[in-house]
This record gives C-alpha cells, structure tokens and sequence, in this order.
C-alpha cells in the first residue's frame, strides 16, 4: 500500500491511501465530481417515478333558476348532432375559444353535489340522481375550440320484439355518452385494468337529473366535477 500527503480545505495536511499503480488518489477527484452530478440527475426512483394522472376540475352552477322544489331535471344538448357545434361545454387543454383543444385518455371521472353557498346545507341527495356528458371531439373545419358529439363506434340495431323499444341513433342515443352517479360510489367511472380509459377532447352536458329528500332553493346546487387524464396521451389529434 502507498500513500501520499493532501492539503485538505481547511489547509491540514492528511496523508492519503493509494493502490500500487496510484489510480485512487489520482483519480479521487474526478470520481467525487462524478459522484455529484449523479447525485443532482433525476434519475428514476431516486425521488419516486413521477405519475402520468392530473386532473381537470371544474364546477357546473347555475343550472336551475331560484325556485323551490325537491328535483332537478335538466336536458342539453338534444339537437346538436354530429357534426354541429356542441354547448355547455368543457374542452380539454385551451383557456379560449381560439385554439384547437387537446386529446386525452380520460382514466377517471367524478361528480360530487354541493351548494354555492358555504352557509347553506346541502339537502341530501336521493337515488336516482346522476349527471350525464356526451364525449367530444375538434371539428375538422372549425379553427376554434368548439367540440361535436362522438358518434356510436359503429351502427345498433335494436328489436324490442313488440315488447320495448329501443332508441339507437339520433342527436342523443346516436352519440357516445357517459353517466355518473351523484349518489353511490360504485356510479363513478373509474379505468379498469383492460383499456386506457375514454378518449376525447371535451365533455358536454348532456343531463342532469337530482332527487332531493326536501324542497331546497335550486339556484344554490352546484356540481364538482373532477376529470383524471393520462397526461402521457395527450395530442392535438383523435
């Protein structure tokens, strides 16, 4: 074993090991430095891989006048067909009307009833009550934000045998739409396992219907919704 004498910071000398050939003292300095620049790279694990989920969060208000009743039963949205213009809107990714929305995959989505006022006790809620959304993609021909129902991934037929009848088509049934239970847990969409969840550029009312267990003042009641996205999926295209 060899060694050799260093002039530390504070001006001591301490005396050094070194292998035979001298590569651990003359090499000491470089492998500190070395050591530091990897100690300051993200490298993954190092502070937990960072999670593809956000969110988007808005609020739905205004939705009926200053009445008082017990119910809520609002339709949107019911002649706005393929390739039209949708309302009540939320498109993904723009803070205007001027620029083309984002795609993502929507992994999660979640609506809670509350009231706009903190000093108002929200009535309880009573089944059924649900909000619905058509999911919405860019128009081709449009330069602005504004979105279109998705239509039906393919054509339905549908036989009641005389018994029911079913609606496949139109400007509601004929569009892709997706519901969330105000009331149980188990209403709420969640990605399962075997898809990468709903893709879309926007969401667009399409019901609201609420069941209160007492007449409350309507124009109070407000609706949370959180959408959970896979930030990794997002582009300007379907």
């Amino acid at each position: 074993m060899r060694y050799k004498l260093e002039r530390n910071k504070n001006g001591m000398i301490t005396q050094c090991e070194q292998n035979a050939d001298g590569t651990i003292y003359n090499e000491r300095e470089k492998l500190q430095t070395q050591a530091i620049k990897n100690l300051e790279r993200p490298t993954p694990g190092k502070l937990g891989n960072l999670s593809n989920l956000q969110y988007f969060n808005f609020r739905i208000s205004n939705i009926e006048s200053s009445s008082t009743n017990n119910f809520i039963d609002r339709r949107y949205n019911t002649t706005t067909a393929y390739p039209a213009n949708a309302t009540q809107t939320i498109m993904f990714g723009v803070s205007g009307t001027n620029n083309k929305a984002l795609y993502y995959n929507v992994v999660s989505l979640n609506a809670t009833y509350t009231t706009a006022l903190l000093t108002t006790r929200a009535a309880e809620l009573e089944t059924p009550s649900h909000v619905s959304f058509y999911l919405l993609q860019n128009i081709p021909t449009s330069t602005t934000s504004l979105g279109t129902k998705i239509p039906q991934p393919a054509p339905l037929s549908g036989n009641g045998g005389g018994a029911v009848t079913f609606l496949t088509s139109g400007d509601d049934y004929g569009a892709q739409s997706i519901t969330i239970d105000l009331v149980s847990d188990s209403g709420k969409y969640a990605q399962n396992n075997d898809t990468q969840g709903i893709r879309c550029s926007g969401l667009a009312l399409r019901t609201i219907l609420m069941n209160f267990t007492t007449d409350i003042v309507l124009d109070d009641v407000t609706i949370d919704i959180t959408v959970g996205v896979d930030v990794s999926s997002v582009s300007t295209t379907y």
